[in-house]
């Protein structure tokens, strides 16, 4: 196991993104909710005909039911009230994506994490999206780099990028649908930047993405922070995990943390971005 050196990790970054407690989101115009335990079916139809009638842009309400599960990272989702259908454009940071709520993962929670992300990257990068899902990170950052490979296990994401390629009218993204384990290094391309929004087992794909890497590169490495014994002690254990995988012969020039929203009590999601030379 790597020991990590103390003068590469700097002072942790919040890019000023909150969730909000109680309420809900917005994907489109569906509200997205998860209420208390304790209402009954008639209390939960209530809030969500509140919801409506309250927020003239929501035309339905869609509730949760379980937590986020699976390889293509789908969450579980009932009709409430309102319209049914669960497709729906959503915009955020000047571009505009189709969602399906009910078959594709997506939190409109990262928007400025993702707008972050792409004022990030330069003109002539190529850069790798290894869970790219609907392309809330690809779209944005296909508008200001060269190229971009764009990665997810699920069909129905994929299809869902396609359409939103053609809707923000972008050309230089490649599509691919499979395991990034074994797509990537089919690929014949090496990345200046790699996204890996898979907070909840990024680091179980870490070692593709660093053979996938430039001499120089930059890996946006997503993952839980247990902020239970305070968020700094917890990104340093998350650091610590993550130097045991990454090879010796890779040089780690820095690692700036970001957190990027809680998602439950003393649980962060957070980006670290890791600076890295071969």
């Amino acid at each position: 196991m790597r020991d990590m050196p103390k003068d590469i990790v700097k002072s942790s970054r919040v890019d000023g993104s909150k969730e909000p407690r109680g309420g809900f989101d917005t994907i489109g115009d569906l509200a997205i909710i998860k209420p208390p335990k304790n209402l009954n079916a008639a209390d939960v139809r209530r809030l969500a005909n509140s919801i409506i009638k309250k927020n003239k842009h929501i035309r339905g309400v869609f509730k949760k039911i379980g937590k986020i599960e699976g390889i293509e990272r789908v969450q579980r989702l009932v009709w409430v009230c309102g319209g049914k259908s669960p497709l729906v454009i959503h915009k955020e940071n000047g571009c505009s994506f189709y969602v399906d709520v009910k078959k594709v993962f997506f939190t409109p929670r990262l928007c400025s994490e993702r707008l972050r992300i792409s004022k990030l990257v330069k003109p002539k990068e190529i850069v790798l999206d290894m869970f790219c899902g609907v392309g809330p990170y690809s779209v944005q950052i296909a508008k200001r780099a060269k190229k971009v490979y764009a990665i997810d296990i699920n069909p129905e994401a994929i299809r869902l990028l396609k359409l939103n390629l053609r809707l923000n009218k972008l050309e230089n993204v490649k599509v691919f649908v499979g395991d990034s384990k074994k797509v990537v290094p089919k690929l014949n391309e090496i990345f200046d930047r790699v996204i890996m929004n898979f907070p909840l087992n990024s680091k179980a794909f870490l070692l593709a993405a660093i053979k996938a890497c430039k001499e120089t590169s930059v890996i946006h490495y997503y993952c839980f922070v247990n902020a239970k014994e305070g968020y700094a002690s917890g990104v340093k254990i998350a650091i610590k995990d993550l130097m045991a995988i990454i090879p010796s012969h890779v040089k780690v020039l820095r690692i700036e943390d970001c957190a990027a929203g809680e998602v439950a009590p003393y649980l962060t999601r957070t980006c670290l971005d890791i600076y890295l030379r071969k």
